[in-house]
């Protein structure tokens, strides 16, 4: 007798998100497909009049979506940004710690202050915003949070080193962070993009020498896309991930196959 075939479809109605560098790339396509999915989302970006027209993208599809000026190095302002969400739509049930700072560049060239912004804004800033979610997560006794990694915390990468470091410190982060907030019934995963093809990964692509250098070193052949990088966001975000925490998951087209 030959099984039904069931569709699978994810619904995300009646939870609401965070997704922190929302205003460009990435950030803005995760933001807009938490939205499809039914989500009520929070564009959290340093830049407010990015935030904003991300907001508004969402809302012209159809979606709900306020913008959320934050600067994710700041404790006060991730509460903030936390109690804006969760007055607006009731409750926090997803954080998207994708906002970044890199500097393409060598390491012999680099000066203090640019390291430092690396790592402020990429491994502090998403601790400082996990810490303000997960103040609001323990109480609900539910949540998850997914952290963009990049493959280049993974094995680093040549005029990434201050970037590579910080990148490195988030998977310590993810997986330590996922073993202590299970008991609290929240999960933390980790999405870890290839090279991707965004206004911010520009000027590093010319410096590796291009995109058709690079594809080379691609078995699926092309360079990543932001809706890549959002359709396995979208996963960790949903039940269909429910017995999933504490996980590293590389979306390069192959290029990095890490154990």
């Amino acid at each position: 007798m030959k099984g039904t075939i069931m569709s699978v479809e994810i619904d995300l109605t009646g939870r609401s998100a965070i997704v922190t560098g929302a205003g460009s790339g990435i950030g803005r396509e995760v933001a807009t497909l938490l939205a499809r999915a039914g989500a009520k989302v929070a564009a959290a970006d340093v830049n407010e009049a990015a935030a904003k027209e991300t907001a508004a993208i969402v809302e012209q599809a159809g979606g709900t979506a306020i913008a959320v000026t934050v600067d994710v190095r700041d404790p006060a302002r991730a509460r903030d940004a936390v109690s804006a969400t969760v007055e607006q739509f009731g409750g926090l049930d997803i954080l998207v710690n994708n906002a970044a700072a890199w500097s393409v560049d060598l390491f012999k060239n680099l000066t203090y202050e640019q390291y430092q912004l690396d790592v402020g804004v990429t491994l502090i800033g998403t601790m400082v915003m996990t810490k303000a979610a997960y103040d609001h997560m323990r109480e609900q006794k539910s949540g998850t949070v997914v952290n963009l990694i990049s493959d280049a915390g993974r094995i680093g990468e040549p005029f990434l080193v201050s970037y590579s470091a910080a990148k490195g410190g988030v998977v310590g982060f993810t997986k330590a962070f996922a073993k202590e907030a299970g008991r609290y019934g929240i999960r933390c995963n980790a999405v870890s993009p290839g090279t991707t093809k965004t206004p911010g990964a520009s000027a590093l692509i010319e410096k590796w020498g291009g995109e058709e250098k690079l594809v080379t070193a691609y078995p699926l052949g092309r360079l990543g896309e932001p809706i890549d990088q959002a359709n396995a966001i979208l996963f960790f975000c949903s039940d269909l991930s429910s017995w999933i925490t504490g996980q590293i998951l590389s979306v390069s087209g192959g290029y990095s196959m890490v154990d």
